[in-house]
């Protein structure tokens, strides 16, 4: 695996779909990268090419009509990007309608993916574990 991507960038997006993608997570996924709707459907997934190839072995994994329906989901809309001189890649229109961007996002680094967000998206799961929850979780965990 690549170094891991990590971070919070709250960069703006035009009224035509571009933006400031980060250098420092630019500089991790490469020359080129692919954008997706992920798995949920609450965000656009950002993969480098090694880990969108790895990411599409493990979706045609699956099997029978769901898998077709989720390849169907995941790929239609993918795109395969290459930032510009200023360091912009266009979101379109397609993708930002089904993730729910309009004007604010934020992109934040997952280890092996990004993951761009409308903001009152990912303000929505902040909540979604509770800190009980956390807790508990973490109390599996040795560090």
């Amino acid at each position: 695996m690549r170094e891991p991507l990590i971070g919070t960038y709250t960069p703006s997006i035009d009224a035509k779909g571009r933006v400031s993608f980060p250098t420092k997570l630019r500089d991790i996924l490469g020359p080129e990268f692919y954008l997706c709707m992920s798995h949920d459907g609450r965000y656009l997934a950002v993969f480098s090419v090694e880990e969108f190839n790895k990411y599409c072995e493990k979706l045609f994994e699956i099997t029978g009509t769901d898998g077709e329906q989720i390849r169907r989901e995941v790929f239609s809309g993918a795109e395969k990007q290459a930032p510009d001189k200023q360091g912009r890649i266009f979101i379109s229109q397609n993708l930002r309608e089904r993730a729910g961007i309009k004007d604010e996002i934020t992109i934040i680094g997952n280890l092996n993916r990004c993951e761009i967000w409308a903001n009152d998206k990912l303000e929505a799961t902040k909540e979604s574990v509770s800190a009980e929850k956390r807790e508990a979780i973490f109390a599996n965990i040795s560090l």
